[in-house]
């Protein structure tokens, strides 16, 4: 049976090499691919920066 396909949405962007060697070190290490690393990276900075404005 197939995979439900998740809502998403392609992007493209071009980052610094450096930057782009950390996320995939990071990837590597939390045994995630680079998508599933950044999608998790951008989750928790929005829902800390909902937090923080929350409380202001």
């Amino acid at each position: 049976m197939a995979r439900v396909r998740k809502d998403g949405k392609y992007i493209n962007y071009y980052i610094d090499r450096i930057l782009y060697e950390r996320l995939k070190s990071y990837a590597d290490d939390k045994g995630q691919t680079v998508t599933t690393a950044l999608e998790r990276i951008l989750k928790q900075y929005f829902d800390n920066l909902d937090k923080t404005e929350k409380s202001d």
